[in-house]
């Protein structure tokens, strides 16, 4: 077998073949969420469910609020060892990573963070090799892929108008919104999420683009009282099961088939978090202080030029600004791959109702093409 990068000067130490199944093995995960987040609870979910089924396999240890690592220092961490599963956000290593940010300055396709979480996995997992050659040169594994719901304006003073984004300080997850921020007058901040509540609090940051639920999830409802629902797409470049090379190499045929069974159900369970957290943010506005506002009919459709103009200049940003050298194919594969997962989970809706459905859709159509005991390569 053919291993790359990270897994091939493992792998010439690790004896594997004739090395049975331990019991209990002892899995880390880091989350640098909240302990509420969706991604946290997707976590908790995935591994009580495989605990549940494979008893004597794994003995799962989570770390969530960053208390083992936080958003940066993830991609060290797996492939040192320091955790061996992890939620990694792309978006923080925009050099390190060209073809992650590829995917996310599409993120303003995001519609439907269900069909958005199903075509980015499959496309990671199963048609961009150069994704996966990424992810084994930086130390990783994909074992999923993940997205947040859609995207609004979560702000301490009220934004209708094109004018009001005048010299905010808007926190940003990626260049897309970098780019339509600063056309607009406004300045990106560059902070972890986990630090908005801080930068918020102390004026660094005016405005963040985040879900409704980061309200609770990130506890920015304590500081920003007012949101646009202002359609600024989905954040999916990452992974909520971001493996490390030492856990995954560590694994026999056997422990990596019962390690991933659970995962679409856990991906799933992590995409009805999100919704349920928005809907209950919404249902308990008044409540919480929270002033929501719709955004101008100009706003709106300056927002939908943006998008339309920012979309032809994907493959150029692509090619001179990332160093891809084809970047058109990709970006068709993954915009097919788009629309076709948006056909596949509409007739599954509410998927918040009954998620099984859902994450079967994401085993047929994805996991179910995959042998593992070769994965990645």
């Amino acid at each position: 077998m053919k291993l790359t990068n990270a897994f091939a000067a493992l792998a010439a130490t690790t004896v594997l073949a004739a090395t049975p199944a331990l019991a209990e093995k002892r899995v880390t995960i880091s989350n640098w969420t909240s302990p509420n987040h969706a991604t946290s609870r997707g976590h908790a979910a995935f591994a009580e469910m495989t605990e549940s089924e494979f008893p004597d396999a794994f003995d799962f240890k989570l770390f969530a609020g960053g208390a083992l690592l936080g958003p940066k220092p993830t991609l060290s961490g797996l492939r040192d060892g320091v955790a061996d599963v992890g939620l990694l956000a792309l978006t923080y290593f925009r050099s390190e990573m060209p073809y992650a940010q590829l995917v996310a300055d599409l993120a303003l396709l995001g519609e439907d963070h269900y069909a958005m979480a199903g075509a980015t996995s499959e496309f990671v997992m199963l048609h961009c090799q150069p994704c996966k050659d990424e992810f084994a040169k930086n130390g990783m594994v994909a074992l999923s892929g993940i997205s947040t719901a859609p995207y609004v304006l979560l702000t301490t003073k009220p934004i209708v108008e094109i004018s009001d984004m005048q010299g905010v300080k808007l926190r940003t997850g990626g260049s897309v919104w970098d780019r339509w921020a600063t056309r607009l007058g406004a300045e990106p901040v560059n902070v972890p999420s986990s630090e908005m509540y801080d930068t918020m609090s102390h004026g660094v940051v005016t405005a963040a683009v985040q879900p409704v639920g980061a309200l609770k999830g990130h506890s920015l409802i304590e500081v920003a009282k007012h949101l646009t629902e202002l359609p600024l797409g989905t954040y999916h470049s990452g992974s909520i099961f971001a493996a490390g090379p030492k856990f995954w190499i560590s694994l026999s045929p056997e422990q990596r088939e019962q390690f991933v069974k659970n995962i679409p159900e856990a991906v799933a369970q992590t995409e009805v978090y999100y919704e349920t957290d928005d809907l209950d943010v919404l249902k308990e506005a008044g409540g919480l202080g929270l002033q929501v506002h719709q955004p101008s009919p100009e706003f709106l459709q300056d927002l939908i030029d943006f998008r339309t103009a920012d979309l032809e200049e994907i493959a150029r940003i692509s090619r001179e600004e990332r160093g891809i050298e084809d970047p058109e194919p990709l970006i068709a594969t993954y915009r097919e791959l788009i629309e076709k997962w948006h056909g596949l989970v509409e007739p599954l809706q509410p998927i918040r109702d009954n998620h099984q459905p859902y994450a079967d859709l994401l085993r047929q159509e994805i996991y179910s093409k995959i042998d593992f005991a070769t994965y990645p390569n």
